[in-house]
């Protein structure tokens, strides 16, 4: 990155957002516990590298970015004597995949400020940088820079956050950090075009898609994998509708209507954090009920309540439709994990932040949902 106006704006804003993640840590730490046991296992992970073969890092952010990864990965691993570094933010991604065995070791990155930056590139030093789809981490890429290390930016999608409409100056500033950047698609490499940034821009595939394309034919012919998961034999006559990744208004929206469904209705409910409150609750409110971890054979629940993560892709097998939850808040959560298995999909509105979803919803294969009458029209349509 050339040392002109925009490196010098970059600069002053990592500086600024180094100061507000060091005052704001401490007091996120005592309200999120979820943020402070991340922090803790942060302070404590080792970093054992030897430094004889090559490093490459790659950066995602959770789970579904980590899918991504993987094909990349996979590829560098057939040469030994590359050293691989994987890091998270979320912890439902590195909870699930700290322990995959493909990389050399999977560490959580530490906040982006300039002294966590310099810091944890020095202890891995990586030969190479790649961050996958939405990642951009100023103090890091600029740390990288400073170091002449080559960052590739893959799966690349154009940030759809509102801020970037009012700040795109910022956005090309750190654009201009990467040295590659590769798409998904020609629809986000025209979005990223049209900043005109010097960065070399390519056209690629969404390595996601390979992955769930396989992942997908592997379930599905390992069906006593799907049994033993979850051990209910469903009929013909039963509908099976998973609510996946839910949160509590998307839970409302279906469980509100619950009681003028027909008997033949059956939902799994996998919440996106499956903590003993949301367990409770939807116990409560979903009547007739078992707890997936609790089931045995023979058992036979009229709904499922899933208690914990990663499961979610095998019970997509057993969907007659599948609702994708975050929509009615954060924004909806992966559809495409869903539409591999090839089923009806709804979610809640709020889909401008998702490609897939407003590709699925154009193509017919996604029905948005805004109210709890809808919920139960979708639902009648699909039994």
């Amino acid at each position: 990155m050339d040392r002109g106006s925009s490196y010098y704006l970059l600069l002053s804003i990592g500086y600024i957002e180094s100061f507000v993640l060091s005052v704001l840590r401490p007091i996120i730490m005592k309200f999120s516990v979820k943020f402070a046991e991340r922090e803790l296992i942060v302070d404590q992970q080792i970093i054992d590298r030897d430094f004889g073969p090559k490093s490459v890092w790659i950066h995602v952010a959770s789970l579904g970015e980590f899918e991504q990864a993987v094909p990349i990965i996979e590829h560098l691993k057939q040469n030994d004597s590359i050293d691989i570094t994987l890091t998270f933010s979320s912890p439902s991604g590195y909870n699930i995949r700290k322990n995959y065995e493909l990389v050399d070791r999977v560490l959580y990155l530490p906040l982006d400020t300039k002294v966590n930056a310099r810091k944890f590139i020095q202890k891995v030093r990586p030969d190479c940088a790649i961050f996958i789809r939405y990642e951009l981490w100023i103090n890091y890429l600029l740390e990288l820079n400073a170091l002449h290390i080559p960052v590739l930016y893959l799966n690349a999608t154009y940030p759809r956050s509102i801020l970037w409409r009012f700040i795109p100056f910022i956005l090309k500033s750190i654009l201009h950090c990467f040295s590659y950047i590769i798409t998904v698609n020609k629809q986000e490499t025209a979005h990223f075009l049209e900043l005109h940034i010097d960065t070399p821009i390519q056209t690629g595939s969404d390595t996601r898609l390979d992955r769930i394309s396989s992942r997908v034919s592997q379930i599905l012919h390992h069906p006593l994998l799907i049994h033993e998961l979850c051990p209910i034999d469903y009929s013909d006559e039963d509908t099976v509708i998973v609510l996946g990744s839910s949160w509590s208004k998307d839970e409302h929206v279906f469980l509100s209507q619950l009681h003028k469904m027909p008997s033949s209705l059956r939902l799994i409910i996998v919440p996106h954090e499956p903590d003993d409150m949301t367990i409770s609750r939807l116990k409560k409110e979903c009547p007739h009920s078992g707890i997936l971890s609790e089931l045995k054979y023979g058992d036979n629940p009229k709904h499922i309540i899933v208690d914990s993560v990663g499961k979610l892709m095998v019970l997509y097998a057993l969907a007659d439709a599948v609702y994708i939850g975050g929509g009615f808040g954060v924004g909806v959560h992966s559809c495409a994990e869903p539409a591999g298995f090839g089923v009806p999909l709804a979610c809640g509105p709020f889909v401008h932040r998702s490609p897939d979803a407003m590709a699925l919803h154009a193509l017919g294969a996604l029905d948005i949902i805004h109210t709890e009458e809808e919920a139960y029209t979708w639902m009648m349509q699909i039994i």
